[in-house]
């Protein structure tokens, strides 16, 4: 791995480097986010986070908000599922927000980048409500990531307020047990169905909730459609998807 960019601000320290084909950023030794534009999905965790808009049919993915942007992978991921996506995403690291821009290419007349606490920002939006939310707001410490607002009721039923009727919520959980933990409060906060994403290669998990149903063949069959090639595609299908107990077990 070839070391391409590294600047140390206080007492954090980011590099930008190479391997094979990909670019890398790394923030205090935490690994933030793969991009090799000629293998757009490589099997990285970012896959679980933008993969998920594919229950919606390309085109009408429509506006998704990013709340935590690392070197913005899942950003060029969307475009590549969708180019006529509109992403808002928010990033309280505004050198990880330059890095996105010089080094991972990340930009275009429908994205919107906004250095900004993401957590502040949501509480203060009063726009029109998204299409799917990613949740994937992390930060690190001695080496480690750690989520930066946990599942909590509160968290979760704003959320749930700025998503539309038929929208997603995508939440990255550092492991299986923190999204268990989460389910009952997931359920409270109004959403119905979800599914349990996750690669074997890595401990994350991700949690893909909806206010209505969710069906995993309406998925495989907007896969087909889409304009991803066929190693993406193939690619896509190696991620391991499976339905949670039925969230309105858990609702008031």
């Amino acid at each position: 791995m070839s070391l391409l960019w590294e600047h140390q601000h206080l007492d954090t320290h980011y590099s930008v480097r190479s391997s094979g084909g990909a670019i890398r950023l790394y923030t205090n030794r935490v690994f933030h986010s793969q991009w090799n534009p000629r293998v757009p999905f490589s099997g990285g965790i970012w896959d679980c986070l933008s993969l998920p808009a594919l229950h919606k049919q390309p085109g009408q993915i429509g506006r998704v908000l990013l709340l935590g942007v690392g070197g913005g992978a899942v950003i060029n991921q969307l475009q590549e599922i969708d180019s006529s996506v509109s992403v808002t995403a928010i990033e309280l690291d505004g050198q990880h927000l330059k890095i996105a821009r010089n080094w991972f290419k990340v930009g275009g007349e429908n994205i919107s980048l906004i250095h900004d606490d993401a957590i502040s920002w949501l509480y203060s939006y009063d726009g029109p409500p998204f299409d799917i939310i990613i949740d994937d707001l992390f930060g690190h410490d001695e080496g480690e990531p750690i989520r930066a607002c946990a599942l909590e009721l509160y968290w979760l039923e704003l959320m749930y307020r700025h998503l539309n009727v038929d929208g997603l919520l995508v939440a990255n959980c550092i492991n299986s047990v923190e999204l268990i933990q989460a389910l009952p409060t997931i359920g409270a906060a109004g959403f119905k169905a979800g599914y349990r994403w996750h690669l074997p290669t890595y401990e994350n998990i991700i949690g893909v909730f909806a206010k209505q149903s969710l069906h995993a063949r309406q998925w495989s069959r907007n896969l087909e459609t889409s304009d991803l090639s066929v190693k993406d595609r193939s690619q896509a299908r190696t991620i391991v998807r499976r339905p949670l107990r039925a969230l309105t077990d858990y609702m008031n």
